[in-house]
């Protein structure tokens, strides 16, 4: 394999990392080799397909200011910190049909040679003592193949399952134990070994030779990664779902159910056991209709109307305050 120099431009962010990725794949990559570069982030990273809403505890990661992340392959969402190593194989595509066994044999093979017996689990998984220390995403395309993935050193699984799991304390403490049971940190079985000795033995055990990235590379790279930042990338890409957003108040139960496309408000429905001074809500439901799935635009729909006149009782400050959970930047 060919080592990919950098020097953690990210920062603890992902950006950089997915540009880099991008750019091995359609600039450096020739057939016949494979690169290998690792790197570290903190915050959640989804999938491309995830609906972000469904994967993250938004109260617990804005209170404790972590980000989140979407990224350009499939899979699951995956909590990261300092300690916890990312890595990124790119290579040809090959005639057979893709297995991520053929790769991260030889992650299994480095390690056992260190004395510590990983196996490959499933479709995607590394297990350590039948745990998961590593999950795997994959993206094909004509330039290639990229296959990503963790390594637990000694990451934070309390915080990991808090970030991910929904904000209920009962499903946490449950979820803390399940989670504990079922994944597996590499410090303890490494006698000593640092998390940076850790990644510095796999490049040398990986790669035989090293490709150090240019100014002019980087600076190229740190232009693209300027995508992946995008709310139209980490909000537009998901597929059609429903958002549900609902509440009780003195005055009645109220929710809001919307559909979403790219980003889009395409259909909205207002039900409830409050009691209506109007005879219907479509004039609150068509201001929604077509407009952008953000916090700043539900803020300006507000300020159009005066909810009041519509509901007995209720007042735009709670109804809009419902929406800060939905979304990160608020």
């Amino acid at each position: 394999m060919i080592l990919v120099k950098h020097h953690h431009e990210g920062n603890l962010l992902p950006y950089f990392y997915f540009a880099l990725e991008k750019y091995v794949l359609e600039n450096l990559l020739k057939d016949n080799e494979t690169y290998f570069f690792t790197w570290r982030i903190k915050g959640i990273v989804s999938g491309k397909n995830q609906v972000i809403q469904n994967e993250i505890n938004f109260p617990y990661v804005k209170e404790h200011n972590i980000k989140f992340f979407r990224r350009p392959t499939g899979g699951g969402s995956v909590y990261a910190d300092e300690n916890n190593s990312m890595f990124s194989i790119i290579t040809k595509r090959s005639k057979e049909s893709f297995s991520f066994k053929t790769y991260l044999g030889k992650i299994i093979e480095a390690f056992k040679k260190l004395g510590v017996e990983l196996e490959f689990s499933g479709r995607n998984d590394i297990l350590l003592e039948g745990k998961k220390i590593s999950g795997n995403a994959f993206l094909q395309n004509k330039y290639g193949m990229l296959m990503h993935g963790t390594l637990m050193y000694d990451l934070d699984v309390e915080t990991m399952v808090r970030a991910l799991n929904p904000p209920d304390e009962k499903l946490i403490s449950k979820g803390i134990q399940s989670v504990r049971s079922r994944v597996n940190n590499l410090k303890p079985y490494l006698n000593g070994m640092t998390h940076d000795e850790m990644i510095q033995y796999l490049e040398t055990e990986l790669c035989d030779q090293v490709y150090e990235l240019k100014p002019d590379e980087i600076k190229k790279i740190m232009e693209d990664a300027k995508f992946y930042q995008t709310d139209a990338f980490l909000y537009r890409m998901q597929p059609l779902y429903t958002q549900v957003v609902k509440n009780r108040f003195p005055w009645g139960g109220i929710e809001f159910k919307l559909d979403i496309q790219e980003g889009v408000i395409e259909s909205m429905d207002i039900q409830g056991d409050f009691f209506e001074l109007k005879e219907g809500l479509d004039d609150i439901k068509n201001l929604f209709l077509k407009q952008e799935w953000s916090y700043q635009q539900i803020q300006k729909i507000f300020n159009t109307i005066d909810i009041g006149t519509y509901i007995l009782g209720s007042n735009n400050e709670e109804c809009l305050k419902m929406f800060e959970d939905v979304f990160l930047n608020t």
